[in-house]
């Protein structure tokens, strides 16, 4: 405990609120606090809650990016390199009306080109703005001003690289209370120093944004403040604290009883607990000041993530959620996408566990035959994105490497014609150029896949197809720009 007063505190708001009209973002379901971004750029990023000066609710976001996600430019200062980034908010109330809007930029330096490419080293960023009680969602941007995207689209318009992050945020527990607890912030260490960007009531509170724990930091640091403005003042400043862990199959681990007494009624509280022990997935750090004297108490409680696998800290979103994508039905990758980092991993190690075909052993083969076929797809049929979300890759993944490829790349031969070649075919993306008519010769490229029977799909429980005969899919090249799109296949089972 390390007792603080409201003198001296300094919450000086770094962004300017700007009153911009705007839509919500399209098909975009918001998840909780800390979220992760897709995109060009991606960063993760999280929020705290605390009392401010006029007793006004503060937000504290804290977003950290790794340094290969963003551009650096050689500078005047020896061998270090400059990154600058503009990091926006957007902030909407419960009908995801627009309530305005927040930006600052921010520059950072690195000592070296090796530094500037790694994924091991971030930058961490922090601001402060003052709380709308109406907001319930926020959509952070951010942009890397030392990087214009790539591709024609954008050489005239001068878009940069950006990634975003759309979170729902619920208000820090002690609006509307007279005695309260802030939100808790979940903190990589806390250090007994004044000064920095991270500095609060003397000390320097490094963030987590990802509220991960675990490979990489065995234990939990969390730092959270007390406020008892009740009237008439209480006489005794006595307070006890119970803090506790709540694991994924309700497990606790409670710490012992902490008696705190105080010169006022503000006071911080820096918490820790060894994380060794606790399993793979989301758990919930809860804590609770009761004053005996009246027999009052306040309450604040946050989900936090363990990840003993290296996979888990290494993958970005973007990557885990394409993987899901391919891994899973719909339905399961709608879930999977909405869970947080804990409850992700302990998912994906039961899906797996669940689909050894060896559990006696160390190795888990049809894991690694996924992850090759993943790899093959992402090297041999990668276009305007990744080889495994292409059909051609998707159809590699499920079904395994046909038996025979019949590949046309300018058919203008009558014998090579499509049109004779799939009227025997269920037509699978209706969106796409139809046949064009037997008068006119068709020079689109095209591939043909054929599997003799059934292939080797992954798991053969999820494939419901009628064909006994065997597998062929039709791949057609619509634009001529080496994209092909799954046209048709010996009957429909929803690829």
């Amino acid at each position: 405990m390390i007792p603080s007063s409201r003198s001296g505190r300094r919450v000086i708001p770094l962004l300017v609120l700007l009153a911009v009209a705007a839509a919500a973002p399209a098909g975009r379901a918001a998840t909780p606090f800390p979220a992760a971004a897709t995109g060009d750029i991606w960063f993760q990023v999280d929020q705290a809650g605390f009392l401010g000066d006029g007793d006004q609710a503060v937000e504290e976001y804290y977003v950290r990016i790794t340094n290969d996600q963003l551009e650096f430019e050689s500078g005047s200062e020896g061998d270090s390199l400059s990154g600058q980034v503009f990091v926006s908010l957007r902030f909407r109330d419960a009908d995801e009306n627009d309530l305005g809007e927040a930006g600052r930029r921010f520059g950072f330096r690195v000592p070296g080109p090796e530094i500037a490419a790694s994924s091991d080293y971030a930058q961490l960023l922090v601001f402060r703005e003052p709380l709308d009680p109406r907001t319930r969602f926020v959509e952070v941007t951010v942009e890397d001003l030392n990087a214009r995207k790539r591709g024609l689209l954008y050489m005239f318009t001068g878009k940069r690289k950006n990634g975003e992050a759309y979170a729902a945020l619920t208000p820090p527990p002690f609006l509307g209370h007279d005695f309260g607890i802030s939100d808790i912030q979940f903190a990589w260490e806390v250090r007994k120093e004044e000064g920095g960007n991270f500095e609060k009531q003397g000390l320097n509170v490094i963030p987590n944004p990802s509220r991960s724990y675990g490979l990489l930091q065995p234990r939990l640091t969390a730092y959270y403040e007390v406020y008892d403005h009740r009237t008439p003042e209480p006489a005794d400043h006595t307070y006890v604290v119970h803090q506790e862990l709540v694991g994924p199959s309700g497990d606790r681990v409670t710490a012992s009883p902490d008696t705190v007494t105080t010169s006022g009624g503000e006071w911080v509280k820096v918490t820790t607990f060894d994380l060794s022990k606790l399993a793979t997935g989301k758990h919930v750090l809860r804590a609770v000041v009761v004053h005996p004297a009246t027999g009052d108490s306040a309450v604040s409680e946050r989900a936090f993530s363990v990840l003993w696998k290296n996979e888990f800290w290494e993958m970005t979103e973007q990557d885990l959620l394409d993987e899901a994508r391919v891994l899973f039905r719909e339905d399961e990758y709608e879930r999977f996408r909405n869970m947080t980092a804990g409850d992700r991993a302990q998912y994906v190690d039961q899906f797996w566990a669940d689909q050894d075909p060896t559990p006696i052993s160390a190795r888990n083969e049809l894991r690694e035959e996924f992850l090759r076929r993943v790899a093959y797809a992402n090297r041999y049929f990668s276009d305007q994105k990744k080889g495994m979300l292409t059909d051609r890759g998707r159809i590699y993944i499920r079904f395994g490497e046909p038996d025979e490829v019949q590949r046309e790349v300018l058919p203008t031969q009558a014998e090579s014609q499509l049109g004779g070649r799939v009227r025997d075919l269920t037509e699978e993306n209706i969106s796409g150029s139809m046949l064009t008519s037997k008068d006119v010769v068709d020079t689109r490229p095209y591939e043909i896949w054929n599997y003799t029977q059934q292939g080797e799909p992954l798991f053969p429980e999820r494939e419901r197809t009628t064909s006994v005969t065997g597998l062929r899919f039709v791949f057609i090249d619509e634009t001529g720009t080496g994209h092909y799109v799954l046209r048709y296949s010996s009957d429909f089972i929803g690829y």
